[in-house]
């Protein structure tokens, strides 16, 4: 009993005498920042846009008939002129034929009636006709004109039926597939042979909303943006993130705007001489925006949004996480511009996001906003296409 007592007595005195357990400091979570400067920027802004061709004919037979030779090859880059199918003529060419023999009889009846008219000319001088006479065989002459002339104007006729069994192409461009077999019956002005269309130089549409409209209208005092102005200048940047050789420019601004989509219709012109932008692709429009002196600019990804309002996570005192209340400013590209609650030298975060919650220590690497300009290509260039599309 008594060893018991002393032992639970030492156990008593440790307990109160002991001091508790310090737990270790918080590890600090990785993070990469960069550090804001003050920088001119012109901002941009990227519109999904759809190209086509700046022509684009189907074309159809001006005449009837048997198709009996198709000339290229589907796909293929034809010229203008170029013979690209051809239809029975023989119909066409008898009708010639017809037309040409009317004209010889047409033109014998003129000549007969004109030597009347030569032969009872002198005979009306010396009263040895009566007037009648010389004057029905004028008026017979210049029927026999008249049906000279309708006799040749369906001589010409006929020769366009024959010219029209060979279907030409009307301009220099990429043909589709054929949409007749050879053997097959093509019905004049109804049936579409194929498709043509003229890619260079291509036409690119793309949409604006509303806002952007009038903002741009702001900016410009609402005159008319000059052929020359330099805002008219765009890129086109492709699916594969990478941005098309040739530069373009917009040439067209619709006359309203779209009632079931509230959007204003553009289209940009891009040179093609290497046929590279095919009719129907999708690619990004970067038309040019104001300029801006002494931005502070961060990554898109940066901005947190809670509540309508936005935020920045960036790194205070003692490399410690605050989330600090900012401004928008415009957004272009994947940058979004702060207009205010960001100074000049300030860390912002902008991976880690996630951990780095208001207090934590951070381990910081620093990295340059133009890390981020370029866009991910595969999958994430798709997300941004579908978000920009909506």
């Amino acid at each position: 009993a008594l060893v018991a007592a002393l032992a639970g007595a030492s156990l008593l005195a440790a307990g109160c005498g002991g001091k508790p357990d310090v737990g270790a400091p918080p590890a600090a979570f990785e993070v990469k920042a960069i550090t804001v400067e003050p920088s001119s920027t012109i901002t941009h802004a990227d519109k999904v846009g759809e190209v086509r061709g700046s022509q684009e004919v189907e074309l159809r037979a001006r005449v009837g008939g048997i198709l009996l030779q198709k000339h290229f090859e589907d796909g293929a880059l034809v010229k203008e002129g170029d013979l690209l199918f051809s239809i029975d003529a023989r119909e066409y060419r008898a009708q010639v034929s017809s037309a040409k023999a009317q004209l010889a009889s047409a033109e014998a009846n003129l000549y007969r009636a004109r030597q009347d008219v030569a032969r009872y000319k002198p005979l009306l001088a010396d009263e040895a006709i009566p007037r009648q006479t010389y004057d029905n065989a004028v008026a017979t002459a210049n029927q026999a004109q008249a049906q000279v002339d309708a006799s040749r104007a369906a001589v010409q006729e006929a020769e366009l039926g024959v010219e029209y069994a060979n279907v030409r192409s009307p301009l220099t461009g990429r043909i589709g597939a054929s949409q007749v077999f050879v053997g097959g019956l093509v019905q004049a002005g109804q049936t579409v042979l194929a498709t043509l269309s003229s890619d260079d130089p291509a036409w690119v549409y793309f949409s604006i909303s509303e806002a952007e409209l009038l903002n741009f209208e702001k900016s410009t005092g609402g005159r008319e943006v000059a052929a020359d102005d330099p805002r008219r200048n765009v890129q086109l940047i492709l699916s594969d993130g990478s941005i098309y050789g040739q530069p373009g420019r917009i040439n067209f601004n619709d006359r309203g705007l779209d009632p079931a989509t509230g959007t204003y219709k553009l289209r940009a012109e891009f040179p093609n001489p290497d046929h590279k932008l095919l009719p129907g692709l999708f690619a990004r429009i970067r038309a040019t925006g104001e300029r801006l002196d002494n931005a502070l600019g961060v990554p898109d990804r940066a901005v947190q949004e809670q509540l309508g309002r936005y935020f920045l996570t960036v790194v205070g005192a003692e490399d410690k996480a605050e989330m600090r209340p900012v401004t928008l400013g415009p957004r272009f590209g994947n940058r979004q511009v702060i207009r205010d609650g960001l100074k000049a030298g300030d860390r912002v975060v902008v991976e880690g996001i996630q951990k780095a919650r208001p207090g934590t220590p951070l381990k910081v690497i620093a990295v340059k906003l133009e890390d981020f300009d370029a866009p991910a290509a595969g999958a994430s260039d798709a997300a941004t296409a579908s978000a920009d599309a909506s």
